[in-house]
């Protein structure tokens, strides 16, 4: 065990992590929650001037081992984020982690964990919409819990969806296809995931002649949507990670289901799901997550990073916190 404070940098987080590996220390924390041994603290969120945000997502393990704090700030001219994490038995700061890193993983291993959990199986094509840094974890996660024929990339700007094939295709074993039009994209695809910026709905039924699934995880905010309603109400079952945070922020599902309580609660929660041993229903014919973000998810990786990290000696060590009485002079 480390006896000082660890500081560990981006470096050093994507030095200690795979995406298998956060996938399962995911569905194990999920499965966790889901049997109430893990608990989340609701998101704390602040806006000023044209667009900046500051964010807190917090959580801990009750039945002991580590608790922790991920906060981050967004602003046109840039970022950051840090994740702290405390021993919830004593309260001592075990490490601070540099987390964009560790953010794009656990938010793409929650796409990984509920299409495990609601894909049908025997899917061959996916669609990946967004070629954004976030999309690269998210090919990550598709890759690795199935063996896909074809995944299909789609994005506005043409530069941008060719760079990304460009870059990536070597690493998987399937065809990773740049496509010309979302329309292109979704033609034959099973599984999609959508990763966007977008302000406004650009996915419709008209797209989903073959989908089974969709993963929507880019709109995170109540003035955000990737889905059109005609989407949200074809879908045979949803699935959310977080419920509170879905309930405050996703604007599809404020759009379909309102203030009906009675609506909101045929919307499952992936961490129940895991508890319980439920699958895609039967007869599903779309199923959708609605990825949020909680702090479990954060916990989770940032265990996982601090539990390598110890062991292969990485990252800055930093005097522990002490508790004696201090006279300021």
């Amino acid at each position: 065990m480390h006896k000082g404070v660890l500081y560990l940098t981006e470096k050093d987080v994507v030095s200690v992590l795979d995406m298998p590996a956060t996938i399962d220390a995911l569905q194990s924390m999920l499965t966790q929650q889901g049997l109430a041994k893990v608990k989340n603290v609701p998101k704390a969120l602040g806006t000023w001037g044209d667009g900046s945000s500051m964010h807190a997502l917090g959580s801990v393990m009750t039945d002991g081992g580590q608790c922790g704090f991920k906060t981050w700030v967004y602003t046109k001219k840039g970022g950051g984020s840090m994740y702290s994490l405390f021993d919830s038995e004593n309260g001592r700061l075990l490490a601070l982690i540099e987390a964009r890193a560790l953010g794009m993983m656990r938010t793409a291993a929650v796409s990984g964990v509920a299409t495990r959990l609601l894909a049908p199986e025997g899917c061959e094509v996916a669609a990946l919409i967004g070629t954004g840094p976030q999309a690269v974890t998210q090919l990550a996660a598709l890759a690795a819990i199935h063996n896909w024929r074809e995944v299909r990339v789609y994005s506005p700007t043409p530069e941008k969806r060719e760079a990304f094939v460009d870059k990536l295709s070597s690493r998987y074993p399937f065809a990773l296809r740049s496509c010309d039009s979302l329309e292109a994209a979704m033609d034959g695809a099973e599984v999609v995931t959508t990763i966007t910026r977008a302000s406004e709905p650009f996915l419709n039924s008209m797209h989903l002649d073959s989908c089974r699934h969709i993963n929507a995880v880019g709109a995170i905010m109540a003035t955000k949507a990737e889905l059109d309603q005609s989407v949200m109400q074809r879908a045979s079952f949803i699935a959310v990670d977080d419920m509170e945070n879905a309930g405050r922020g996703s604007r599809e599902l404020r759009e379909l289901l309102g203030d009906d309580s009675s609506k909101w609660a045929n919307v499952a929660v992936l961490s129940a799901m895991l508890a319980n041993n439920i699958g895609r229903p039967e007869k599903a014919q779309l199923t959708i997550f609605k990825g949020m973000g909680m702090g479990m998810s954060d916990l989770a990786v940032a265990g996982l990073v601090y539990e390598r990290a110890v062991d292969q000696g990485l990252g800055i060590s930093l005097p522990p916190q002490t508790r004696e009485n201090l006279l300021l002079k």
